[in-house]
């Protein structure tokens, strides 16, 4: 895999969290959202499964480490966003009926509040993304064979022809 594919594969990978960030956004605001669209698993969304795949390859960058753990949170917090916002579904009918709207929108503020935590989590996490992009482009130009130095330019071919040896206008 060349530098161009890593770097591409990389952006795809971050544009996939963002968008997972908007749905889940989405889905805490109550618009339709298919919750399967936003997994609660890391390593169920797209970038997951990029950073556990394929992702695995810069591994050794220090830049590419410090994602994992903000990651888990930000999905640790979605957890909570989750129950908040789902748990009554695993509840019989009546109960959710009984469940007053009050009750319903304390929830739903506190999922917006622990929100606000996956967003600052999220933000740390395209900052080092960010970074492991700088890594990888510092890395490549590394490696990048240099050329060879090239030899001193030679004179023009006359310049040649038009050398007069000093020593013998001496005589």
């Amino acid at each position: 895999m060349d530098t161009r594919e890593i770097l591409d594969r990389l952006r795809t990978a971050k544009s996939a969290h963002l968008g997972w960030v908007n749905r889940a956004r989405a889905l805490i605001d109550g618009k339709p959202v298919d919750k399967d669209k936003v997994p609660v698993k890391h390593t169920d969304c797209i970038f997951g499964k990029w950073y556990y795949g394929d992702g695995r390859k810069l591994a050794s960058l220090p830049s590419y480490q410090a994602i994992e753990a903000p990651h888990d949170k930000l999905h640790a917090i979605y957890q909570e966003i989750f129950d908040l916002l789902f748990s009554r579904e695993r509840e019989g009918f009546i109960a959710r009926i009984f469940d007053s709207r009050k009750k319903q929108e304390q929830r739903r503020e506190q999922a917006r509040a622990r929100f606000r935590e996956l967003q600052q989590m999220s933000d740390v996490i395209v900052a080092r993304l960010d970074a492991l992009e700088r890594d990888v482009r510092a890395m490549a130009q590394r490696l990048e064979p240099k050329p060879e130095a090239a030899p001193p330019p030679a004179g023009p071919p006359e310049a040649e022809a038009e050398f007069i040896d000093l020593g013998k206008l001496s005589d």
